[in-house]
């Protein structure tokens, strides 16, 4: 149970898809493929033109995370973040999901709802974005979850930590549903472009040791 939920916590954290693009040119195509789309769902005047750029990096960001893309999932996490936490243990993590025995990924899907104002700070700009996210998870191991009690306890283990309506079981077909809206920290520091870091209370004890002071008292 406890390895399960880990790997329903990390799925949550980095994101997931059944069909991970193994071609190193993925990152460009797939920002290409942003540059050309983006804009047009969300109508410009509702975003100025720096919200629409981080827009755009955040798009990007997140097919790293529905392609379990371990490099471009690094690249665009804000770096300090490795500061406390060790880069080559998160990219194992990650790795670990691609052959978890227990679990698959049958979709995930995400819709950006919000790109915040852009604020200035020391060494740089920063904001704060929403999107929701829906991962439908089957379980591949027979062992698993094979019987009433261990899909009940199950349920209610997630809905304690996400809520009865974000979450559906379904027993017959051996599958969950988990709907969640995210909270992110985007960060422009230095002009190295656009980072990403999680903004929900795990991530926010890590704040103190690794977010810029001017940026914490604005938050």
């Amino acid at each position: 149970m406890k390895k399960i939920l880990f790997l329903l916590t990390l799925l949550l954290i980095v994101g997931c898809k059944e069909e991970i693009k193994k071609d190193n040119n993925t990152t460009k195509v797939v920002k290409e493929n942003i540059e050309k789309n983006s804009t047009k769902k969300i109508p410009k005047e509702i975003y100025t033109t720096k919200q629409l750029l981080v827009k755009k990096e955040l798009e990007l960001y997140l097919e790293q995370l529905k392609t379990l893309n371990t490099e471009g999932i690094l690249d665009m996490t804000y770096p300090k973040l490795f500061i406390p936490i060790n880069r080559t243990m998160f990219a194992k993590y990650i790795n670990t999901l691609l052959t978890s025995p227990h679990i698959a990924i049958e979709s995930f899907d995400t819709n950006i709802t919000d790109i915040g104002e852009i604020h200035k700070f020391s060494n740089g700009e920063f904001t704060m974005v929403k999107y929701k996210s829906s991962i439908k998870l089957a379980f591949i191991n027979p062992d698993l979850y094979n019987d009433e009690l261990s899909i009940s306890v199950l349920n209610d283990v997630l809905t304690s930590k996400y809520g009865k309506e974000n979450i559906k079981i379904n027993p017959q077909n051996r599958n969950i549903v988990i709907n969640k809206e995210e909270r992110l920290l985007a960060i422009n520091e230095e002009n190295n472009g656009w980072k990403f870091i999680g903004d929900n209370k795990e991530y926010r004890r890590l704040y103190p040791q690794i977010i810029p002071l001017d940026i914490l008292s604005q938050i």
